[in-house]
């Protein structure tokens, strides 16, 4: 069985405890607000509708207390976290975060081939105006084979341009 399916099937069977113990709960008030009535001699019909009416709301809010603090306690007493969803854990439970924690669900990790990869982001962000990345000399150095002559005198070669541009961008600045 699934997770989803777990979880469906204890969102169903909860509802159904759920309704039963509404249930249970507004008659239990109604019964005790009655047997109030009855024992303190109301005979005026206005104030035992209104009462019912109280024990009503009361029940309905009573219930929503006792509901979540059974759901915690089924989760922890069967050990149900890990058979539920994540999200139905983390969203429905009271503190439902502690519990979502001690589910150990590896997380997937995307792999994508080399080929659908984006370049760098020094290649990916250089503008159309020269700057120090289009003169190549980070690639070469990248690229630079141990002890290769020829390419140290051309990284060389390529820094002095690069001052050189650098310096007569800052006297046309001036």
């Amino acid at each position: 069985m699934t997770k989803n399916t777990f979880t469906l099937l204890f969102t169903l069977v909860s509802t159904i405890i759920n309704i039963i113990l509404t249930v249970a709960t507004i008659a239990l008030l109604a019964v005790i607000f009655l047997f109030t009535c009855k024992m303190l001699g109301c005979k005026n019909g206005n104030v035992v509708y209104m009462g019912l009416l109280v024990c009503f709301v009361v029940g309905v809010f009573l219930n929503f207390y006792l509901f979540s603090k059974l759901t915690v306690w089924a989760v922890k007493k069967f050990n149900l976290a890990p058979k539920l969803s994540n999200s139905f854990v983390t969203r429905q439970l009271p503190n439902g975060a502690k519990f979502a924690s001690q589910v150990s669900e590896p997380k997937k990790k995307t792999v994508m081939p080399k080929s659908v990869l984006e370049p760098e982001e020094e290649e990916k962000w250089t503008s159309g105006t020269p700057t120090y990345q289009n003169f190549g000399i980070d690639e070469l150095k990248r690229g630079l084979e141990k002890n290769n002559e020829e390419a140290q005198a051309l990284i060389k070669e390529r820094e002095e341009e690069a001052r050189a541009w650098e310096e007569s961008k800052k006297n046309k600045s001036e």
